[in-house]
Order: C-alpha cells, then structure tokens, then sequence
C-alpha cells in the first residue's frame, strides 16, 4: 500500500513538472522529475522529460546519463537508444551516437532509425577523414 502512495505522489510530482516546463521554470520542473524519480525509480517517463530538459539546455551529457539510468530499467525500450543516439550526434559523438542507434535498432527496427542511421553514418565516416 505504501508504495502505491509513493507511486501517486511521483505521477503528481511529474504532473506538476510540466506545469513548470510550461512556466519555463527549467530548474523547478528539474526539481520535480528528480523527486518523482526518487519515489518511483522504475518510472522511466519521468527520466526521458528530465534527459528532454537537459537536452534543451544543451547538457546532453546530462541527459545521456540519465537515459543510461532508464535503460538499466527498461533495457529493451528502443525510445531510449534513439534518444541517446540523438544527443550523442549533437554533441559530434558520432561513434557513440551510431552505437546507440544500432541499439535502437536491434529493438526496433523503425524507418526512422533506419535513416538517422545513415546520417550519423556519413557524418562519422567525414569526421574520421
């Protein structure tokens, strides 16, 4: 029974990060996903908005990490991989960033990964010239 509270109260903090999000109050919306983390650890949504927050700001490494905690959970949800996959590129990761898309791959082989897979390809192979 507890846990179901602790649960509720995690849904309600990760509610009311996006009312901060929408507020563009980044550090309070942060505050919140970290604390709905905290009562619920499994609750891998709450770690993808918080790698979303991160992103915006251009912390990708931040945001990187932080989906590696989700994976952890939840090592089959391609979403994660594809998400590393992008912040990785923005941070001229190419290595990693082709590494994570070939894990999002291996779940899911969606269209979409297929040909972001392609441009973190070409981006990788002009780096290494």
């Amino acid at each position: 029974m507890k846990n179901r509270y602790r649960y509720s109260d995690s849904e309600d903090y990760y509610d009311m990060a996006f009312e901060w999000i929408k507020q563009k109050n980044p550090d309070k919306a942060e505050d919140c996903l970290k604390r709905a983390i905290s009562l619920n650890p499994n609750f891998v949504f709450a770690y993808i908005t918080l790698s979303a927050l991160y992103a915006k700001s251009r912390k990708y490494h931040e945001a990187i990490s932080i989906l590696k905690n989700a994976s952890k959970i939840d090592p089959c949800f391609d979403r994660l991989y594809y998400l590393m996959a992008k912040y990785s590129y923005k941070e001229s990761d190419y290595k990693n960033s082709l590494k994570y898309m070939e894990q999002a791959i291996e779940y899911n082989p969606l269209v979409l990964y297929l040909r972001s897979r392609e441009i973190i390809i070409k981006k990788y192979r002009s780096q290494r010239r």
